[in-house]
């Protein structure tokens, strides 16, 4: 979405909590931000290069880069824009990674572009250094001003490939630190923060008059997506102005409360860590379909880790943990909670001092270099909970071979074409999980989605439980909001004392198709992959022609087991409506 795209709920929550980090001390100050450094150069005073050093963690191509506050990245589209005492290879040193399969043209206008990345680089270093007064300074500006691409085959390092197109910052020989983080330096990148040509006015976020901010931060880590970042919000045309205000005038925020929203929502986004298998562990964020959720509490101390630890399980977003694998703390504390939530306990028997705190859920969907909200919910954690213990209640069969509560991600992908995540119908994630928010009806695109997989796949998994359980909360939840009397064990399992005509057809076409199969072994088109469609469509028409059919098979079972040849005629006499 281009213009306004959000409310100021989402926004203004994620200020709040930034200022909970700043007060904390964990989140970067304005002119930093979370950035992924993979090497660093080790300057001496004269700014000659004394090592390279390889700041990823894990082994082999497991490598991951270090996330390091850092100068803020700069909004980059087309145009060649620098970063400050940090960047790629092809600002920092002039070199990238050449296609072997570009044409002569092509080749010589990337060298061109990487020529004048490298330019800006070096021409951002100085205006930012020139009058500083530091070594760490000085030592840069002598690395640039000696520094050629040509030198990149001589540099002396076992990482040069591996370099390539990587994140590069730099440490002063004898520094712990980066050189971002002396002291004077930090106090030059804080001092650029605010646009010196920014226009002064209210802000909408905090109602102060403050310098506002032309361009919105980048939000990263929103699959599908730009990898570079996108925007929350902006304007990119004149049909999205008003009143002939540019850019971010037509949503006038603050360049402190606009930085504060993008490094709160960026670090919610971010991985805290990685599993043995080198896949990212997200502590705040879940994918549903197309839409990336990102949820938080908003308490004091150890309060709010708890709470978001619990949402984090509610969500499916944790993995499942065995004893040996779960440390001493908020996350046993939360896998204790959910296995009293999936018994059906209250929240506030449990745990009552959660009961209460604020939470918020964030769905984004990726549109260009743009993000759309899906859902946004802010409510009590308590309530949430009941409204995830009423969605598993709608679920649940009897009898089960599920031993826990399913995630939403792992009903979203029954739905899926072959079961693959990336072939959940869009929008359809939003949707069912603003019902389950908001304890509202399921959409209905749910349960047609549900049926055309199961008669779309082939194999005895087209029945899977979770399809049935989806099909069943559906039809459930549509009935308790028409008439809330409805009995809370509907359609659990089994009812032998249904007379309604649809739920004995059912019955009796289940009874059919178990003697087809006792009959005839291995059969490849059973009456369900043939007739189930027509038989719910015009049962008057079809299931006096499966009655006369499962006679054969009957027949058939008779003459091997006539006990149980028994067993299937009295079950199809008592399912079968249509000779009373």
């Amino acid at each position: 979405m281009s213009g306004v795209q959000v409310s100021l709920g989402p926004l203004a929550a994620l200020a709040a909590r930034y200022d909970r980090m700043v007060a904390r001390g964990d989140a970067p100050v304005p002119g930093f931000a979370p950035a992924q450094i993979s090497f660093v150069l080790m300057l001496d005073r004269a700014g000659k290069v004394v090592a390279v050093q390889d700041e990823r963690a894990g082994d082999g191509k497991k490598k991951r880069p270090r996330v390091v506050e850092a100068p803020q990245p700069p909004k980059r589209t087309v145009g060649v824009v620098s970063g400050l005492l940090w960047d790629k290879t092809s600002y920092v040193l002039g070199v990238t990674r050449v296609d072997p399969e570009a044409d002569e043209a092509r080749a010589a206008k990337a060298a061109e572009r990487t020529a004048k990345e490298h330019e800006a680089f070096k021409a951002r270093q100085a205006a930012l250094l020139e009058a500083a007064q530091d070594e760490g300074a000085t030592a840069l500006l002598e690395f640039l001003a000696s520094w050629t691409p040509e030198a990149w085959p001589g540099l002396d390092t076992p990482y040069r490939d591996e370099m390539l197109d990587q994140n590069i910052a730099f440490r002063l020989d004898g520094d712990r630190g980066y050189l971002h983080d002396r002291p004077a330096l930090r106090a030059l990148v804080a001092g650029q923060a605010a646009s010196a040509d920014a226009e002064i006015g209210q802000c909408l976020i905090t109602g102060e008059m403050a310098p506002i901010a032309r361009l919105h931060p980048s939000i990263k880590g929103v699959p599908g997506a730009q990898s570079s970042g996108a925007s929350l919000v902006s304007f990119n045309a004149s049909a999205f102005t008003s009143y002939g205000k540019a850019q971010g005038d037509n949503a006038p925020t603050s360049e402190l409360a606009a930085f504060g929203y993008g490094t709160a929502l960026n670090a919610l986004l971010a991985s805290d860590d990685a599993d043995a298998k080198g896949r990212p562990i997200y502590r705040n964020r879940v994918q549903l379909g197309d839409a990336t959720t990102a949820f938080w509490a908003e308490a004091d101390g150890g309060e709010a880790d708890q709470a978001e630890d619990l949402l984090s399980q509610l969500f499916g977003a944790a993995p499942a943990l065995s004893e040996a694998e779960i440390d001493a703390g908020h996350s046993a504390q939360a896998r204790d909670l959910m296995v009293e939530l999936e018994a059906g306990r209250a929240l506030r028997d449990i745990a009552p001092q959660l009961q209460g705190l604020r939470i918020y859920v964030l769905g984004l969907s990726p549109n260009a270099a743009r993000l759309s909200v899906r859902f946004w919910h802010v409510g009590s954690l308590g309530e949430l909970a009941d409204r995830v213990q009423q969605h598993w209640k709608d679920l649940r069969l009897a009898p089960t071979r599920l031993t826990k509560a399913p995630a939403l991600w792992r009903l979203l992908r029954e739905l899926a074409a072959q079961g693959e995540a990336k072939n959940i119908p869009p929008n359809l994630a939003g949707e069912v999980m603003r019902s389950i928010l908001t304890g509202g009806r399921y959409p209905r695109s749910l349960l047609t989605q549900a049926l055309m997989r199961i008669r779309a796949d082939q194999g005895d998994d087209k029945l899977h439980e979770l399809r049935v359980a989806l099909l069943k909360a559906v039809i459930v939840r549509d009935l308790r909001k028409q008439d809330p009397d409805t009995k809370e064990d509907y359609l659990v399992s089994l009812d032998l004392t249904e007379t309604d005509p649809g739920y004995r057809l059912g019955r009796l076409f289940a009874v059919m198709e178990a003697a087809q199969a006792q009959a005839i072994k291995g059969v490849n088109a059973s009456i369900r992959d043939r007739f189930y469609g027509s038989a719910s469509a015009t049962p008057a028409h079809v299931f006096p022609l499966l009655l006369r059919g499962v006679q054969d098979h009957l027949s058939k079972i008779r003459k091997a087991t006539p006990g149980l040849a028994v067993k299937y005629e009295k079950a199809v006499r008592r399912q079968d409506i249509w000779r009373r």
